[in-house]
């Protein structure tokens, strides 16, 4: 799941930092992700604060990376890897926030998304997430995420991220940054999406970079 301005002009300018998340923070960070992919949430339920309790105690802090201001979180970052996702919600959390039918349906959609266990060699890390609230976007937060992300995690030789076919801006920030494409794989529920592909890219950091 990944969401970015794509350079747009920002809708407001803003002074920010970015830094490694603190455990306290699982909340926050939920309500972030919930607010950032509102549009990709919203088939679930309009309520975002409900989405943010239902993510909130999978929210593992050690692998987000946040972009703050003095009002709050405003962007974040997830990396995963074979022994780990950003985020992992069991059914039981989500139908207790969202209720039985609508939380299992949230969990099935959401396991291969975003839970699954990932199956790459352990110097391989996935984004998992890149989010920005709609009102900062602009401001090159996603760019200085990622940076902060590989800077803090040089343990990887390697970073990969999918993104939606349509997403036309953030594959053109993805591809500023260093990113390449390397695949492309169909959505087998293209129709209802409104895209008909997951676009893979890859980051390989070159030595002394981190």
């Amino acid at each position: 799941m990944l969401e970015d301005s794509g350079g747009r002009t920002p809708l407001i300018s803003i002074n920010y930092t970015v830094r490694k998340a603190s455990p306290s923070e699982k909340l926050p960070i939920a309500r972030t992700l919930a607010y950032a992919f509102e549009e990709d949430f919203s088939g679930l339920t309009k309520d975002m604060e409900r989405i943010a309790k239902a993510l909130e105690n999978g929210i593992d802090t050690d692998r987000f990376v946040v972009a703050e201001t003095g009002g709050g979180i405003i962007g974040i970052t997830g990396c995963a890897d074979c022994l780990g996702r950003a985020v992992t919600v069991t059914k039981k959390e989500i139908r207790k926030h969202l209720g039985l039918i609508r939380g299992s349906i949230a969990y099935m959609v959401l396991y291969e998304e975003a839970f699954a266990p990932l199956d790459f060699p352990p110097t391989t890390a996935m984004i998992d997430y890149v989010g920005v609230l709609k009102a900062a976007r602009g401001n090159g937060i996603a760019k200085a995420l990622l940076e902060k992300t590989v800077e803090l995690n040089p343990q990887y030789t390697k970073f990969v991220l999918n993104v939606k076919d349509n997403n036309d801006g953030a594959i053109r920030v993805y591809e500023r940054f260093g990113f390449v494409e390397y695949e492309r794989i169909p959505y087998k529920w293209a129709k209802q999406a409104g895209f008909n592909a997951k676009v893979w890219m890859r980051y390989e950091p070159e030595k002394g970079e981190r």
